[in-house]
């Protein structure tokens, strides 16, 4: 058996609970509330990461994960809200990058004069891109198999479900996201500043532009294909 371990998190039950179905040789543990599953898969070492939802959780789960089992490759996957009217549920969403969409530097409006969100202006967090691994990114992208269309492109990430249409087209326009998810970027800011290859994956769970209503089973989807191509992530050098 090859000694290199793939950390994959999801923050739902649903993301993570056919994954952990399927470790061979399963251990538990949980360390301050973050539960983690490890065992094997196809002769290959797995850990599965509950992150919990949002940024803070994907970020302390993923420094504890780091930390504890030594990860040589982490993925962050699950289900994620499109960002552009023609990415319609079941849809992959490779993430070649990922940035914060909740960081920003409002306009002085005096008292009455109201908020408008669209004239918030993205502040250096915002800016701050994050990158996956670009032989990751080379390697699912040639191996994911799907029935749906799959895209490589720019995961939006941050503590907010987006649900106006103006917003969400301001969001796609400004930092060019091809969706959102509640826990990427603090999985990729982690990842980049550990040094740690990582890349995310999101299957489309909703599109609130076409009025396409939330479907988590989706979930299952993704983690069908994931299972089918560690072999390929294992041998990442």
């Amino acid at each position: 058996m090859n000694n290199k371990t793939i950390l994959i998190q999801g923050a739902l039950d649903i993301e993570t609970q056919y994954l952990i179905n399927a470790l061979n040789n399963k251990e538990y543990k949980n360390i301050v509330g973050y539960e983690f599953y490890k065992g094997t898969i196809n002769n290959i070492n797995i850990i599965i990461s509950k992150t919990l939802v949002g940024t803070i959780h994907s970020t302390t789960a993923t420094i504890t994960g780091i930390t504890t089992f030594h990860p040589d490759i982490i993925i962050s996957q699950g289900i994620a809200g499109s960002h552009k009217p023609d990415i319609h549920i079941g849809d992959i969403i490779i993430g070649e990058k990922c940035c914060n969409i909740n960081a920003y530097k409002m306009p002085i409006k005096n008292k009455e004069n109201g908020s408008n969100p669209l004239e918030w202006e993205p502040n250096k967090r915002a800016k701050n891109i994050k990158y996956a691994d670009p032989q990751l990114i080379d390697i699912i992208e040639k191996t994911l198999n799907s029935k749906n269309k799959i895209y490589k492109g720019t995961l939006g990430s941050g503590d907010v479900f987006n649900r106006e249409y103006d917003r969400i087209i301001w969001l796609n326009q400004t930092f060019q996201t091809l969706c959102e998810d509640m826990e990427s970027i603090g999985t990729y800011s982690v990842c980049n500043q550990f040094k740690i290859p990582c890349i995310g994956i999101r299957i489309i769970s909703n599109n609130e532009l076409q009025l396409e209503q939330i479907n988590k089973k989706v979930a299952l989807d993704l983690q069908k294909m994931l299972i089918n191509i560690l072999h390929k992530l294992e041998i990442k050098q």
